[in-house]
């Protein structure tokens, strides 16, 4: 790992104010001003996309200036000066969004009435076992069969004769990505962690089917919040209304987006220490033919997304409040960070364990060249601004393991010689399970790493054997 990420450069600043641990020695903290400075200016780089995005951001000598347009014609939207930032990163731990931009807009420039960091004590223990870890897997998508899969469109259907047999090889993510999540809860719940999925087989974040949905008496309320939340514009709403819309559109513009707001209020409800999106990927250029049929490739590739590479209009206008201020979040917090080192961990057994490589810089993909920003940690992790890498908080990882239309992929996904939960599916599902398993015990190992650092800071920082072995207790207790 670079040791430009927070933890190194935390360790590297703490630990140069010592050569060696006694003690009899005190930590020199550091000053917040160059702490956070140096953390926003890092993430910047890999929030905007755009000089649009940038220009609606202002960071000098006094603090961090967000405006609602980029010719920043009005007062700053959102003010936080840099010995303010520690009390912000509280406040993301105790408030909801919008009691924090309530809380932001009523301070305006002026400072938090109290608060007064002037330097960063050293960070908060990460959780660096199994044992009371909490993560929360999202399995992408919600078919329940492939009638459901193909309604998504994220199915894969493969003539037989590529594989000079008779029988079409058929199958769909839903189900890969569902189960792969349940043999994964199975592994971490045996190691004492605390799993959560977002929702049950078959169905939406919200409990039910699209069809379930769409005959209930809910339809036209949901539609109208769908366009109040700035969905679709007010031709389209009136579309929706009248009835003559097709049920993709439907699903596509309200009923996906409904779901995914669910699944991260679900998510961020459960307060995780790691959110892990499980999807499985596919190549971008291979058309169907006789609208059904995909034809095997060569090529297979992993990729990871993380927060990141905001477009300017996604954040210039008075509409866009609720980007600016996960902007906001994103830049101050440690999220970013501790987002691309999981994601790089996954990359890594991707490659190792499963054989997958990671989609190579060099590409012609239209998502990396128009709405991605490269991570500096792994090949094959992106900066990306979907709806839940935006707002969950924490660490999140949303992944798309290997090429689901692979010509060796596909006999072996195409397999229903496992089941889990009552449902049957492929082997290969264990397979990616284990992936992610194995990179979430490098990012627990990495935390313990960082861990010891604290230990050793913390008992020069006490300075006396008992009361450092009573914050040590204190320590445990939290954990």
């Amino acid at each position: 790992m670079k040791n430009s990420f927070f933890r190194l450069f935390f360790i590297i600043a703490i630990s140069a104010t010592f050569s060696s641990r006694s003690f009899s020695q005190k930590i020199e903290p550091i000053p917040v001003k160059q702490f956070y400075m140096d953390r926003v200016n890092r993430n910047l780089q890999f929030l905007c996309k755009e000089a649009e995005c940038l220009d609606n951001v202002v960071a000098n000598d006094r603090g961090l200036y967000i405006y609602s347009t980029s010719q920043k014609v009005n007062k700053p939207e959102f003010v936080l000066h840099w010995r303010e930032m520690p009390h912000f990163n509280e406040l993301l731990q105790t408030k909801t969004n919008e009691e924090i931009i309530d809380i932001l807009k009523r301070k305006g420039t002026q400072y938090f009435y109290g608060i007064n960091d002037t330097h960063v004590d050293p960070a908060k223990y990460p959780v660096s076992e199994f044992k009371g870890l909490k993560i929360a897997l999202d399995p992408g998508h919600m078919a329940g069969n492939f009638e459901q899969a193909e309604f998504e469109k994220r199915y894969v259907k493969v003539e037989g004769k590529y594989y000079k047999q008779k029988r079409d090889i058929s199958f769909f993510e839903a189900n890969l990505a569902y189960t792969t999540a349940l043999r994964l809860k199975e592994m971490l719940e045996e190691k004492g962690a605390k799993v959560m999925l977002t929702h049950d087989y078959g169905k939406s974040a919200m409990g039910s089917t699209f069809q379930e949905w769409k005959n209930s008496n809910n339809t036209k309320n949901d539609i109208v919040s769908g366009y109040k939340s700035d969905w679709f514009n007010r031709e389209k709403l009136d579309y929706f209304l009248s009835g003559d819309a097709t049920d993709f559109m439907l699903f596509y513009d309200v009923y996906r987006n409904m779901d995914f707001v669910q699944r991260a209020n679900k998510i961020n409800d459960f307060d995780p220490d790691l959110t892990l999106v499980i999807h499985y990927n596919a190549s971008e250029n291979n058309p169907r033919y006789n609208d059904k049929y995909l034809k095997p490739v060569n090529s297979n590739y992993s990729m990871v997304f993380i927060p990141g590479s905001f477009m300017g209009f996604e954040i210039d206008g008075n509409e866009q409040l609720d980007q600016r201020f996960e902007l906001l979040r994103l830049l101050v917090s440690h999220d970013l960070e501790e987002s691309n080192v999981f994601a790089s961990n996954i990359i890594k057994a991707l490659n190792d364990e499963l054989k997958v490589e990671a989609v190579p810089v060099d590409n012609d993909f239209g998502f990396a060249e128009n709405y991605s920003i490269l991570s500096d940690l792994s090949t094959g992790v992106y900066h990306r601004n979907l709806y839940l890498t935006r707002v969950v908080k924490g660490p999140i990882a949303y992944t798309e393991a290997l090429y689901q239309d692979n010509v060796d992929e596909i006999p072996l996904l195409g397999k229903t010689d496992y089941t889990i939960g009552g449902i049957r599916t492929s082997s290969r599902v264990k397979d990616v399970a284990q992936v992610y398993l194995s990179a979430i015990e490098q990012w627990l190992s990495y935390n313990q790493e960082f861990s010891k650092t604290l230990d050793a800071l913390y008992e020069d920082k006490y300075g006396d054997e008992a009361d450092y072995q009573e914050f040590l207790k204190e320590k445990k207790q939290k954990r």
